[in-house]
């Protein structure tokens, strides 16, 4: 008995599978790359946006500097210093403080 020809190409099942996996995982890289990509761009605009709010204080701050040194008052600058940072009072003033929470 004679053996019958296989007519037309051998498809070549092993290739076009590895072809095939090869491109779903690429696929999947750069969606992860992508979704990645977005998480970062958000985080660093919520940064932008807290630097921003910073330079406006800091603004502020030098503004109220430089008219404070334009007027020449030193004392009230350092009336300024002595109160709002190292908690000094007036002779006259009372200060209440909460202490419940302790």
């Amino acid at each position: 008995m004679a053996k019958a020809k296989r007519s037309g190409r051998r498809p070549k099942l092993g290739i076009s599978l590895l072809i095939d996996v090869a491109l779903v995982l690429v696929i999947v890289a750069c969606t992860v790359g992508f979704i990645s990509m977005q998480n970062s761009i958000v985080e660093k605009r919520r940064e932008l946006a807290e630097l921003n709010d910073q330079i406006d204080t800091v603004t502020a701050q030098n503004e109220e500097l430089a008219d404070l040194i334009k007027s020449d008052d030193i004392g009230r600058y350092m009336e300024k210093l002595a109160v709002e940072n190292n908690d000094y009072a007036y002779p006259d003033e009372r200060r209440y403080y909460d202490t419940s929470h302790n």
